[in-house]
């Protein structure tokens, strides 16, 4: 096999215990895009293993603090990476004073938190060198030759510069390679939609949010009179603002079962807090009443088939509870 399909092949074969070498492979596939190959090099590239902790916690802080997904079967007992991530983000939040989500490279928080992010830059290479550098040269018991060199517990390894090359200008197949395992992998672990695009968003310069303008004649044959979901109160001298109950940044998804009608002030002020109990059960209770609704005025198309399918599957309780972590 050629370097390329021995790279895809380990990654094609990742063990679904959690996303480590997932992570593992995009870190240093990544590192290859970057590295400048017009200088003056040597037969052989060498990788320090902090250099890839800094990207492992890139995806692991965009994918948890958009979407919340979790990397392992056992909740009670994550990812060495994924709980050093966690601590960061709410450290993070501390700091900001906000729970809003946003992308790595806005967040400046190599500043902000500072000494919490070099702490755990030398905790995650730690896990590294531990849990995945010589491990995910291993597939089936076996492991495949002439990939990498790495000492146990060193704090570099070395890739041949023609692989380095060779992963550069196969990158988009080797990252949608990465990102398909990886969505594999998350499907067993979270009842979130569309993990797929949650998992490529990191690669991506923002994240897009279409307009709710469809939704708003369906939203109203239920509430015609434009009454606040939040409040209780009629909206008055404003157009209402269409509101995620379950917030958007934990579905990466606009779905006429999670949608309502709210005052703009009502709508702000509750920003990506995860709504109480008795909020998911009036929310239940208004899909039942909307789609009775919809079905009476004959409507037939895709979101009233979401609605639904929503109803009938219990969606929402089930993406509540997925989304408290």
């Amino acid at each position: 096999m050629t370097f390329l399909e021995k790279w895809l092949y380990i990654i094609r074969n990742c063990s679904f215990d959690n996303s480590y070498k997932a992570a593992w492979a995009k870190a240093i596939t990544e590192i290859a895009v970057e590295y400048d190959f017009h200088q003056p090099i040597a037969s052989t590239v060498q990788i320090g293993l902090e250099d890839i902790a800094k990207k492992v916690i890139r995806y692991y802080f965009e994918q948890m603090i958009f979407f919340d997904l979790k990397q392992s079967p056992n909740p009670n007992k994550p990812p060495k990476i994924v709980s050093l991530v966690k601590e960061l983000i709410a450290e993070y939040q501390k700091a900001t004073q906000s729970a809003q989500p946003v992308k790595w490279f806005r967040s400046n928080i190599e500043v902000i938190c500072k000494m919490q992010y070099e702490k755990t830059v030398k905790q995650v290479k730690t896990a590294l060198k531990v849990d995945v550098s010589y491990r995910f040269l291993t597939v089936e018991g076996k492991v495949v030759e002439d990939v990498y060199n790495y000492e146990r517990n060193a704090d570099f390894l070395y890739i041949a510069t023609d692989n380095m090359r060779e992963l550069k200008e196969n990158s988009l197949i080797v990252f949608d390679a990465i990102n398909y395992r990886w969505s594999q992998m998350l499907e067993n672990f979270n009842h979130s939609p569309r993990i797929c695009k949650k998992v490529k968003i990191i690669d991506e310069d923002k994240v897009r949010r279409k307009p709710l303008t469809k939704f708003f004649q369906l939203i109203a044959a239920e509430n015609p009179d434009h009454i606040c979901f939040h409040c209780g109160k009629k909206i008055i001298d404003e157009t209402p603002a269409i509101d995620h109950v379950i917030p958007w940044s934990y579905l990466y998804s606009d779905d006429l079962w999670n949608l309502v009608y709210s005052h703009q002030t009502c709508n702000s002020s509750k920003s990506n807090v995860i709504p109480s109990e008795g909020t998911i059960q009036r929310l239940e209770e208004r899909n039942s009443r909307l789609l009775a609704i919809l079905m009476i005025q004959g409507q037939n198309n895709k979101h009233v088939s979401e609605l639904e399918m929503a109803i009938n599957n219990g969606l929402v309780r089930k993406f509540w509870i997925s989304c408290q972590g």
